[in-house]
């Protein structure tokens, strides 16, 4: 495997959790036409195979996917503080092929 250096922006998390994109932000980071980001891996399409992740990569999508489902009954501005805290819990790097 290869580590690859990524850097989560808020703004693209944001737009993910309030539904204005359809790429997870992590995916923004790394070419959505060769990998799909899930939960606890990333699906390498080329080579068929999942990429396990540590558990940063593993906690700030899980974290992702709860402020998501709660966004529709939260202000936007609690929405920006949450995706500011999300950015600094997420991952620098990923283990690519």
């Amino acid at each position: 495997m290869q580590e690859v250096k990524i850097k989560v922006s808020r703004y693209d998390i944001f737009d993910y959790v309030v539904g204005n994109s359809i790429f997870d932000p992590i995916e923004k980071c790394i070419d959505p036409t060769k990998y799909e980001v899930f939960d606890t891996f990333i699906y390498d399409v080329e080579g068929k195979k999942d990429l396990t992740q540590g558990d940063k990569y593993c906690r700030f999508e899980r974290e992702m996917g709860n402020l998501k489902k709660n966004a529709r009954s939260m202000r936007p501005d609690e929405i920006d503080r949450l995706c500011e805290e999300l950015e600094e819990i997420a991952p620098e790097s990923l283990d690519v092929a």
